[in-house]
Formats: structure tokens, C-alpha cells, sequence
């Protein structure tokens, strides 16, 4: 089980399909051997909502619905457990259910306050729901008090500052955006943020590597932000910034 959440950990570090199926291949092993820990399912869930909408090979057939069952036998084997609480959160938060999510996000982030992880789910999930004016100081806690952390906790911290007007703090979540496997919306923030400094080598960088890596995002961001149960009013002032900055 070590060793399946070390791949697991690695995974969200540097997001990519290798990473992702190795950590899925060694938590499926032990889920098959009926394995009592609802790490193992929780986590599970999470991955397999990552195929879904990442368009990963593996698992073949990953479904929604899968991972609903995942994150459900998590809470069934163990109903205190802030790791199967925030699995849930986080798939309501990707269905676009943000009440919901909260409310998983908020039950997680009570059953252990001490673990950064379930403040940045807490924090991500209130940002992602509209929640800005909130979800983001839970969000800057989480990323100045973590020396490593996944990068989408830094995404999340972007998002909420660069919603509350906080350019630098924005600029400095953005710069941690930079793992090898690079994302549409992760270059997005980059490119927002090298306008907003005036840096025009980064801005030019951001821009061609969107239009050669990302065309559809490029052509149609908006769609891009919706599809992904961005709240309204983030799509529209991400999608206004990237104007700006030329894409």
C-alpha cells in the first residue's frame, strides 16, 4: 500500500500517462485482493476520473460511473476516512456539483485539519465552486506551508488570486506551473501572468506552444474552461485575459 500511494503521489507531482497507469496498476492489484484500507479505493476513484477526462489509455472502459463506485466502497470502508471524503469532492467538483462538493471537501477538511492535502482539496473545491473571497486563503495556507506539493495546488492558487485582483500572488502560483508534462490550462496561467508582467519572451513562448501543442484549446478556450465545470464568471475573465495577452 506504501508503495502503491508513493506512485500515487508521484503521479500528481508530474502528471502524465505513465506515471498515471502505474499507480493505478498497483492499486487495482490490491483492490482485487479485496484490500481493507479505503486509501485504496479513494484513490482509485480519483484515477480513474483522471482517465475520464484526461483521455488516458488506461484503464480501458474508465467511466464516470466507475468512479463513483470507487470513491463510494471508500466511505463504506471507512466512514471517517478524509481521503475517501475528498475523493467524493473531488468527483462532484468535476461533474460540476460544487454544493456537493463542498460539502464532501468541507466533511474531509474537518476530519483532519492537520493535513495539507485536505485543505488544498477544501480550499480548490470552494474556489472552483465560485467561492473565491474564501477558498483561496485555505489554498495559500496549504501552498506556502508545503515545501513539494502537486501542481495543481498551485493552478488552484492562481485561480483564486487571479480573481480577487492579486496579480502577484497570481504570477508567483503560475511560475510553479512548470512540470514537463505540460497542460493546456496550466500554459493558459502562464501566458496571463507573462502579459500581466510584461515579460514578452514568456508570452510569445506560452502562445506558440499553445497554438502547436493545443490547437482546440487555442481556437476555443471558453469551451475548454465549461467543459471542465469552470465556474462562469472565471471562464469569462480567463478567456477575456488570454485575449488580451494575443491568443
Amino acid at each position: 500500500l506504501t508503495r502503491c500511494l508513493l506512485l500515487d503521489e508521484s503521479y500528481y507531482q508530474d502528471q502524465n500517462a505513465k506515471s498515471h497507469e502505474a499507480a493505478y496498476r498497483c492499486l487495482e492489484a490490491l483492490a482485487e485482493q479485496d484490500a481493507k484500507s479505503p486509501l485504496v479505493y479513494s484513490e482509485l476513484a480519483s484515477l480513474q476520473l483522471e482517465t475520464v477526462t484526461d483521455g488516458y489509455a488506461y484503464p480501458p472502459g474508465a467511466s464516470v460511473d466507475k468512479a463513483t463506485a470507487f470513491a463510494h466502497k471508500a466511505i463504506l470502508k471507512g466512514a471517517t476516512s478524509a481521503a475517501a471524503h475528498r475523493a467524493y469532492g473531488y468527483l462532484n467538483s468535476r461533474l460540476g456539483n460544487s454544493e456537493e462538493s463542498i460539502r464532501w471537501m468541507r466533511k474531509a477538511y474537518e476530519l483532519n485539519t492537520y493535513d495539507l492535502s485536505m485543505a488544498a482539496a477544501y480550499g480548490y473545491g470552494l474556489i472552483f465552486a465560485g467561492h473565491y473571497g474564501e477558498g483561496t486563503p485555505i489554498m495559500a495556507r496549504a501552498v506556502d506551508a508545503s515545501s513539494a506539493h502537486p501542481t495543481w495546488w498551485d493552478f488552484g492558487l492562481f485561480l483564486g488570486a487571479f480573481m480577487q485582483g492579486d496579480s502577484d500572488r497570481a504570477a508567483r502560483a503560475a511560475s510553479a506551473l512548470t512540470t514537463t508534462d505540460a497542460r493546456s490550462h496550466y500554459l493558459a496561467a502562464r501566458l496571463i501572468t507573462a502579459k500581466a508582467t510584461g515579460d514578452e519572451k514568456a508570452r510569445q513562448a506560452a502562445l506558440g506552444e499553445l497554438a502547436a501543442n493545443f490547437p482546440k484549446f487555442a481556437a476555443d478556450p471558453r469551451k475548454a474552461f465549461l467543459d471542465r465545470k469552470y465556474p462562469p464568471d472565471l471562464a469569462d475573465r480567463l478567456v477575456a485575459a488570454l485575449r488580451n495577452a494575443g491568443l
